[in-house]
């Protein structure tokens, strides 16, 4: 197994999102080691997962892995650290409770708007994400660890495609005016 290393910098996160620079390092690298060790690593698998974290470490990324790093990996990463940032950004879990962050200038946001700007960021990043998951299909001959992910029980094959279980309508003759869009 690699040693972890970040795909993207805590400044490149903070360039290309609208998370402002005076966030707390600990909190937002918190958000992009989780971001990247739940959904990106879902998503390339373990055994390319961990070329790339060992090319990271070692001399650095080149050629067709900086190309999938650069231009896929890290949109998709963005948005999924966005994401799991928002909580901690907005809730402080103290010794007794959980408290809402204040500001000066600034007005907290309800659980409301949270949600929904929370669904605004899941959406977004599920879009990267299935670009990733699309250009690895198109291009699965540049990455034999994708193409050939390893076996065990601590490894994490590629998720290459969501999983869908379809639509429940009821009973047939509650939805007989459908047939006729199926058919």
């Amino acid at each position: 197994m690699a040693n972890f290393a970040y795909f993207v910098s805590e400044q490149d996160v903070k360039k290309n999102t609208p998370i402002d620079e005076n966030v707390d390092s600990k909190l937002l690298q918190t958000a992009m080691r989780t971001a990247q060790d739940v959904y990106i690593r879902d998503i390339l698998g373990s055994t390319l997962y961990d070329k790339i974290c060992d090319d990271i470490n070692g001399a650095g990324l080149g050629g067709n892995y900086l190309t999938l790093v650069n231009k896929y990996v890290a949109p998709c990463l963005y948005h999924y650290v966005i994401l799991d940032s928002m909580l901690p950004l907005t809730y402080k879990m103290m010794n007794k409770s959980a408290a809402s962050r204040g500001a000066e200038n600034a007005n907290a946001v309800d659980v409301d708007q949270l949600r929904m700007i929370e669904q605004r960021y899941q959406n977004k990043a599920e879009y990267y994400a299935e670009r990733l998951r699309l250009y690895l299909a198109e291009n699965d001959t540049l990455f034999p660890e994708y193409q050939n992910p390893a076996s065990g029980l601590d490894v994490i094959n590629p998720q290459n495609q969501y999983l869908f279980g379809g639509f429940y309508l009821g009973e047939d003759d509650d939805y007989k005016f459908l047939r006729g869009f199926f058919s």
